[in-house]
Parts: C-alpha cells; sequence; structure tokens
C-alpha cells in the first residue's frame, strides 16, 4: 500500500502542473438527520467506520458514494461543510446534471441523500466516472464558477496560479489517499499534489485535465517519474 508520505514532492522530483478541466460542483446539503453513518458499504471492513489513510475513524453521517475511476469509496459529511466534485464536465452534460437535479429537488441545497444519490448515478450515466469529495472551503478558495451565478452548484473552472506538483509512479498498486478506501491502478498513476492534498489521478484522465503551469499541452511521459515506490 502506498501512501502519501512515500512521495517526494520536492520541485526537483516532481513537476509543477495546473487543472484546465471544468468541474461540477454539487454542495452536500446539511441532512436533517446528518445523512448515512459512514460505514464501509462493502467487503472484509463491510459496517465498519471509514477511516482515513492515517487510519483515523471517520466520524458523523453523511453520504458514501463510488467514485468508479479509480474503484474508491468516497464520503462526505452531511453538516453543510461539504461538496461533491464531478470531474472533466462538459457545459453540455452540466446542463444535464442541473435539468436532473431541477426534477429532484427546488434547489441543490434541498436534495435529499436518496436524490443526491441520484444524481450521481445520473453522472454515471452521462459517463463522468471521476466523483469526489471536497469541502466547500476548498472551492471557495480554488475555484470559480465558469458563469455566473448565486449559490455553490454549478460548473468550476480551478484558478489558473492554484499550481500542483505531480509525479509519475509506474507498475500497479494501490494509493491510500483521501478516499474512504484504496485508489488502485494497473498501469501507472499520478499522484497530484495540492497544498496538503494528496490523492491519485489515473494517467489517461490526468493527460485530458492537466496541463503544463504555464499552460502547455502536458503528457504523463513528461512528469518526473519515482521508481521503486510499486511493485
Amino acid at each position: 500500500m502506498i501512501t502519501p508520505d512515500q512521495i517526494d514532492f520536492s520541485p526537483q522530483n516532481s513537476t509543477a502542473v495546473i487543472s484546465s478541466a471544468q468541474k461540477f460542483i454539487i454542495p452536500v446539503p446539511a441532512f436533517a438527520d446528518g445523512g448515512e453513518p459512514l460505514v464501509y458499504p462493502d467487503g472484509d471492513k463491510a459496517g465498519q467506520p471509514v477511516e482515513d489513510w492515517q487510519g483515523h475513524k471517520v466520524h458523523g453521517r453523511g453520504i458514501v458514494f463510488h467514485n468508479a475511476e479509480d474503484g474508491a469509496w468516497q464520503v462526505a459529511k452531511g453538516d453543510g461543510s461539504a461538496v461533491i466534485i464531478i470531474n472533466a464536465v462538459t457545459k453540455d452534460k452540466a446542463a444535464k446534471l442541473e435539468a436532473r437535479i431541477a426534477e429532484l429537488a427546488p434547489s441543490p441545497e434541498q436534495l435529499s441523500l436518496k436524490q443526491l444519490k441520484q444524481v450521481l448515478a445520473y453522472a454515471r450515466e452521462l459517463d463522468l466516472p471521476a466523483i469526489y469529495d471536497a469541502s466547500r472551503d476548498f472551492v471557495a478558495a480554488h475555484m470559480s464558477k465558469v458563469e455566473p451565478g448565486s449559490g455553490m452548484a454549478g460548473l468550476h473552472k480551478r484558478d489558473e496560479r492554484d499550481i500542483c506538483q505531480a509525479v509519475y509512479l509506474p507498475g500497479k498498486g494501490e494509493f491510500q489517499g483521501p478516499a474512504a478506501t484504496p485508489q488502485r491502478f494497473t498501469d501507472g498513476a499520478v499522484i497530484l499534489k495540492q497544498g496538503e492534498d494528496v490523492r491519485l489521478i489515473q494517467p489517461d484522465a490526468f493527460e485530458a485535465t492537466y496541463a503544463h503551469a504555464d499552460g502547455r499541452k502536458l503528457r504523463v511521459s513528461e512528469l518526473k517519474r519515482q521508481d521503486g515506490v510499486t511493485r
């Protein structure tokens, strides 16, 4: 199992990159009952509290959902502090997501737990597998809406000055990042650090959504590589 502290993100051993993808933000409402228990839904730990990469239990209630891109379970608190980010969303697909939300509730903040899961299921129908959690504070600090509007929901882009450090790991393995379960990869992976947050991105998704810090197109083969971490 690979953990963030095994990766060297120093400037000389990693590559500076920026996100070029648009992301659809869904604020997780403050559910009346807090949502569902944050427990593993299946596997050897089914029914047990979710743990972070350091082995600390994640307490509280919220929503448990699946990131199909890397086969990991994610959790988001249902106390009004979290968001769900759907990555690499076009304007056309964003409009479809907005329409689906409008069918279910008067506003995104009024979605029930069941309705929010229906929206995520619809995102997967739109071939949007990369779905993960973040905080509202993170979105406010690092993203801006593509089109003006009230509320946090909708299509966003990352701040062009928000530079991240990326490293390529060859091989296959599992990475214990921010998700509730390890992120799996079978043919190399990109490990991305933004501030104190570290997560795995599949190589094809990375090439489609990231660029050099100066905006030039970026290939995974150009990233600084760290060997000996995977098997």
